[in-house]
């Protein structure tokens, strides 16, 4: 009983942790320009730039058609919620938050989209997210919802329920309500079959929180496997009975496996090893029915997760192909006689938008704007590789998928527009000027374009209301036409040589490269192979291509008299077992059609919905470092998640007292706006020497009032492999202090106030996944403060501190360097707070002149996979080595506050830090546990401090 009662209070916490975090998650800000509209129904409010009028209104059409069925295998309509439409950038993807609950959608189409409508997809999988989450709110006890509001629901799911299941749940919708869905999309499917095969099953804990030993799934993939093979084997309400549980006895240590025991026998663990054991069977029996094909590695396997993408091939310099690994950042590889060399290390590349061409490179680049979250914008980027040279071209709307004809003169890319228009355009090579653009009626998304060997066609992969067909584009004419009829399994990945169009094809069941011949209109498979094929390229009678297996796509050559030539017959989409299941389990399918009713839009206010009042606790939560002190907190953000608000009485138990404390920030225009008022009792003590002689200590207590005003402007430059930030910063901060009855005399009354100047600037490179810091990077940050005229003078502080990084002797080690130099004027003795640090394991003493210097060297110690029963899974052991010192003056003061000497001291500090990383209780978000051990060579003590940390950004 008292594990029980330790992990439930562990739970409690890291819950009410997670659900701080998601009071103020913001994906970001959109420019300050757009002027918003709204459509408003009885199931959606859903919020949108103006121009983008018309497709909201198709949108609104999906949304009430997924309205009326998608909720139905979890048994709960859900109430009202607004959606908010992101249409100015080039990221694809959408989500659902709660405190505040709100769904997000970025419309804008990617080059990965699957043989359904973008929207479609969008709509279905975010909207079983709303029915997952507003299920939970609305039967939590009402206990819990008038205690926390909106934040009660996330901080259930937070503890209790693992992503998997939000997400394998969500797969299983867009799957088994529709024709195709991520569930019958090989691959989608491939990543868990190859690693049962090739390495076995993994533990639970491994297998849904991940590793740094293995490449594991993520928890889209897992989570279909896992959520959808319990439902199909044990009913389709099993989820509604699960998340009910959750719901309605939030303070409960395990509801998921109450309600899994209680229905099936099992609890998680035992119900993954049953069903994914019966998975392994069925992928090795279908592995074994395969003919493969003879193909060739270009290179020795390494252990170690690598992918192989974008094959291309150049007749002077060979094959090109961009590398992407775990221990390392993206690179562009030159493969010759199973060595690689890197040519050139790019940016982030958009999804399937690199090509090869003569003696040229070309990809479409991601860019972020200079100060707006989602107004990023794609670059298109040309490389020589003669002269090793590269150059972008800016083009006003965004561009997915360029390839170079093959006279070198032009490119060619799919265009999109801010109100989702595509286009195949045309554009000169050599300043970026358009030639051409064309645009089909029907709006079909167009992927992977390709030049004809003449460069008078531009063929094409279209997806049309019917799913993905192969398409052909005049550029004389500007005729369209349709080579082959839209099928509901995945196109990807076309290239033309010799009038043959090679591509990807999902036709199998399995994902392979086929062949059209354009003038017989037939299709051929080339290669068979165990789980995925992708990327062709064709150089002569010789075939590349990337094939899967658990350590990554790897590069294979397949020579033409070994092709499989089957001729392709197949135009149904070939489903699975458990996507079958589960389809039947729902009864329906969604045919979506043109909206039949009208729905009208009208101007959406920012200030009349600038407070959204949401969750509340009693508690006061510092939402800046997720610290929980007694009190209580009312929670406000704004829809469009530019302005944040926090009222509240933060009650501070070392003085028992307490101050009530207000903070807004604004991010809607171009400088962010910030402030934070605070007014309350301070307490202290001071020691009375009586007349007798005795020592007696009297409390007392003061008023003080105090207001911060700031803004700063977030300049992003990063461009390529680094990220770069400039940002300014201006504070004025007010502080009053007023005595009460038992204020002593001598005490400080009165007013300072003063105003702070920083400038930051930033250029790190990018970090792999293993990376524990840049291999490269200079912060820099430059502080003045002062004290104006009128009120207390209590002088200035300037301070300059900077951060250099530099890779360490091996892979993924690091180092740290830090200086910083501070020196302070003031003639009382109360000044400006530090902003230099101390060496760690040394309070802080007061000073006018200090400097810093600190060096840390961190390194990975093992990759264990350790579970420390179910308290920590264990995912990597590391360690750091620091020495820091410090070089200090300062003032000795007279009673009366007058300078009585100045004083000089050195202070160092040594030690190891030696950190865990991983996951407590299961909780989805990753946290390190450790120890530092100090050794202070001035006092010859050691000391120590337990560290945690909690990591939000990678859940």
């Amino acid at each position: 009983m008292t594990n029980y009662r330790f992990s439930a209070l562990l739970i409690i916490l890291l819950s009410i942790c997670i659900s701080a975090h998601s009071q103020y998650y913001s994906t970001g800000s959109d420019p300050a320009s757009i002027k918003w509209s709204e459509i408003r129904t009885p199931g959606f409010q859903l919020i949108f730039p103006a121009d983008y009028e018309a497709n909201a209104k198709e949108l609104a059409g999906i949304l009430d058609q997924v309205y009326r069925t998608g909720y139905k295998s979890l048994g709960k309509e859900p109430r009202k919620i607004s959606i908010i439409l992101h249409t100015k950038t080039v990221n694809s993807n959408g989500l659902v938050a709660w405190a505040p609950k709100r769904m997000e959608l970025f419309p804008t189409p990617n080059q990965q989209v699957y043989a359904q409508n973008w929207s479609e997809q969008l709509a279905i999988h975010e909207f079983r997210h709303v029915v997952q989450m507003d299920k939970i709110q609305t039967e939590l006890p009402l206990v819990f919802k008038l205690i926390l509001g909106e934040q009660a629901a996330a901080a259930a799911v937070a503890a209790y329920v693992p992503f998997w299941l939000l997400e394998g749940d969500a797969v299983i919708s867009e799957t088994a309500l529709t024709k195709t869905g991520r569930g019958r999309n090989p691959s989608f499917l491939m990543e868990n079959k190859a690693q049962a095969i090739q390495k076995g099953l993994f533990s639970y804990d491994k297998a849904s929180l991940g590793s740094y030993n293995d490449f594991v799934p993520n928890r889209y993939k897992f989570g279909w496997w896992m959520a959808g093979g319990i439902r199909a084997r044990y009913g389709k309400m099993i989820w509604s009975d699960v998340f009910a549980e959750v719901a309605q006895k939030p303070l409960s240590v395990n509801p998921i496996n109450r309600v899994l025991k209680q229905q099936t026998g099992k609890n998680k663990e035992q119900l993954y090893s049953s069903i994914f054991d019966d998975y392994l069977n069925d992928w090795k029996s279908e592995l074994a029915q395969l003919d493969l094909t003879n193909s060739h590695a270009l290179m020795n396997a390494e252990d170690s997760y690598q992918n192989y993408l974008y094959t291309g091939f150049s007749s002077d310099h060979g094959l090109i192909a961009y590398k992407q690994s775990r221990d390392d950042i993206g690179r562009i590889v030159r493969i010759e006689a199973g060595q690689e060399e890197v040519i050139f290390t790019p940016g982030t590349i958009l999804d399937e938008s690199f090509s090869v061409e003569g003696d040229f490179l070309i990809w479409s680049e991601r860019r972020p704007d200079l100060r707006w979250t989602h107004a990023d914008r794609s670059v298109i980027v040309v490389y020589d590789l003669n002269r090793k040279q590269k150059r972008e071209l800016k083009i006003e709307n965004k561009l997915f998928a360029p390839v170079i004809s093959a006279s070198g003169e032009a490119f060619a890319a799919v265009e999109v527009d801010d109100q989702n228009q595509y286009f195949i355009s045309v554009y000169n090579l050599a300043d970026g000027k358009i030639n051409q653009r064309h645009h089909q009626q029907q709006n079909d998304f167009m992927m992977s374009p390709a030049w004809s060997d003449d460069s008078k066609v531009i063929y094409f992969i279209g997806l049309a209301k019917d799913g993905k067909y192969l398409g052909k584009l005049d550029l004389g004419s500007g005729e369209w036409s349709q080579l082959t009829e839209p099928a509901y399994f995945d196109l990807r990945n076309l290239t033309v040589s010799n009038n043959q169009l090679y591509y990807t094809s999902a036709e199998t069941g399995i994902d392979n490269i086929f062949r059209f011949d354009i003038e017989t209109g037939i299709a051929y498979q080339l290669t068979s192979v165990p789980f995925g094929a992708d990327y062709p390229e064709v150089d002569g009678n010789q075939l590349y291509f990337s094939s899967y297996s658990a350590d990554g796509y790897r590069i294979e050559r397949l020579l033409s008299e070994d092709f499989k030539n089957k001729k392709s017959g197949n135009k149904q989409l070939v489903s699975n077992a458990l996507a079958d299941t589960l389809s039947v389990q729902e009864g329906t399918t969604f045919e979506f059609t043109p909206a039949v009713k009208s729905y009208q839009a009208k101007k959406y206010s920012k200030l009349a919905h600038l407070l959204n009042f949401h969750s509340w606790a009693p508690a006061y939560i510092n939402v800046d470092d997720y610290e929980l002190k007694p009190g209580i907190s009312i929670l406000s953000q704004n829809k469009l998640g530019t302005a944040t608000a926090d009222l509240g009485y933060e009650y501070l138990p070392s003085e028992r007292s307490g101050k009530v404390r207000a903070k807004f920030e604004y991010t809607g225009l171009f400088p962010v706006f910030n402030g934070e008022v605070s007014y309350g009792n301070r307490k202290s003590n001071y020691r009375l020497i009586q007349q007798n002689g005795d020592t007696v200590v009297r409390s007392f207590s003061w008023r003080e009032l105090s207001y911060e005003l700031g803004t700063s402007v977030p300049l992003s430059f990063s461009q390529g492999k680094y990220s770069q930030l400039i940002q300014p910063q201006i504070e004025y901060g007010y502080t009053r202090v007023s005595h009460s009855s038992t204020t002593p005399d001598q005490f400080y009354s009165g007013f300072y106030h003063a105003l702070s100047y920083r400038l930051y600037l930033q250029n790190v490179l990018r970090q792999s996944e293993f990376d524990l810091l840049p291999k490269w990077g200079q912060i820099v940050e430059l502080t003045y403060k002062n004290s104006p005229s009128g009120g207390t003078q209590i002088g200035d502080l300037k301070a300059l501190q900077t951060y250099l990084y530099f890779p360490g002797f091996a892979g993924n080690q690091g180092i740290r360097i830090y200086n910083g130099l501070q020196k302070k004027h003031t003639d009382l003795d109360i000044s400006f707070s530090d902003v230099v640090r101390f060496p760690r394991g040394i309070q802080q003493l007061s000073n006018t002149d200090l400097y810093t210097f600190g060096a840390d060297y961190m390194f990975p110690l093992a990759y264990p996979d350790l579970n420390l029963g179910r308290l920590f899974f264990m995912k990597r052991l590391r360690t750091s080595l620091f020495y820091d010192f410090s070089s200090l003056k300062g003032n000795v003061y007279n009673e009366d506050g007058t300078v009585y000497s100045i004083y000089e001291k050195y202070l160092t500090s040594t030690g190891i830090e030696l950190k865990a990383d991983g996951h407590i209780l299961r909780t989805a978000a990753p946290v390190s546990v450790g120890l530092r051990s100090m050794y202070l060579p001035d006092t010859k003590k050691f000391s120590f401090e337990f560290l945690f940390t909690i990591s939000f950004d990678a859940i």
